[in-house]
């Protein structure tokens, strides 16, 4: 049993979770508009999210504590190292669009993290969840197409796909901005910080209504069931939210959503339940 535990909280700390959950999102996009997968994408887009994540988290206490690092964190270290080198040698295999597109996401990551004038990106108000949410809306969405040539395919369909995926990541992120709410410095504002709890939930459900409105005036009524569904999930973990979660509720819960949207589009999408 100790062993299984310390599995699952090195599954979690090391990011490899949430690598999962944006693969997820990358092959929705791949289900829904029919777009061949291509499996180097998904390990490179796998090993980034590992390699980008862990840098930002883990980077300013490697420089400040670096000599009395736990031993967890040693591994995770060594593990980071290894999916840097391997995201590396994966770069060889995909298209340089993706790479081209990959240096500036990889850039703001790094501004995220390194102070630049004496401030990093992360202390700028408001701005942490917009930028997650660019960056996993931007590889989900955009990279496939990429990858496959299809840049022409840029209609209001898949722009709206765009657009939605973004406020899909933000809202997705509310969770986790209730849950570090008492931990964030004055100065870290949030959505959270400045509009409170109440009020950010109840600009959640404005949002998400707005949305699946969109979806059932414009685009396919056949698709409405699967959106409805993903919308309930989500507004589900925004509402049930506090200050005082348990351990994993968004770390794990939350983050794996995504996962079970997939579950979902597979369901809904693929030819291979019909």
């Amino acid at each position: 049993m100790q062993i299984l535990k310390a599995f699952f909280r090195f599954y979690i700390s090391s990011s490899i979770h949430v690598a999962l959950s944006v693969v997820s999102l990358l092959s929705l996009t791949y289900l829904k508009f029919e777009v061949s997968p291509d499996f180097n994408l998904y390990i490179f887009v796998f090993l980034a999210c590992i390699t980008g994540y862990n840098f930002v988290k883990y980077a300013p206490v490697a420089r400040l504590h670096h000599r009395s690092l736990t031993q967890q964190l040693r591994i995770i270290q060594l593990f980071s190292l290894l999916c840097f080198l391997g995201l590396v040698v994966n770069s060889l295999f995909v298209g340089i669009e993706v790479i081209y597109f990959s240096t500036v996401l990889g850039l703001l990551n790094l501004l995220y993290a390194v102070p630049v004038y004496k401030r990093n990106l992360r202390e700028v108000p408001l701005l942490k969840v917009f930028l997650i949410a660019t960056i996993w809306s931007s590889v989900t969405v955009v990279f496939p197409f990429l990858e496959e040539n299809r840049t022409e395919a840029f209609d209001v369909y898949w722009s709206f796909e765009l657009v939605e995926r973004f406020f899909i990541v933000v809202l997705l992120m509310v969770p986790f901005e209730v849950r570090d709410y008492p931990y964030d410095k004055a100065y870290l504002k949030t959505i959270v910080s400045s509009l409170g709890l109440i009020r950010t939930k109840i600009l959640s459900m404005i949002v998400i209504i707005g949305l699946l409105l969109i979806r059932w005036l414009i685009f396919e009524p056949d698709e409405i069931l699967f959106y409805v569904l993903l919308y309930l999930s989500l507004s589900y973990v925004i509402i049930i939210s506090r200050l005082n979660q348990k351990a994993y509720f968004s770390s794990f819960w939350v983050e794996g959503l995504p996962v079970f949207w997939l579950i979902l589009a597979f369901i809904f999408f693929s030819d291979i339940f019909y």
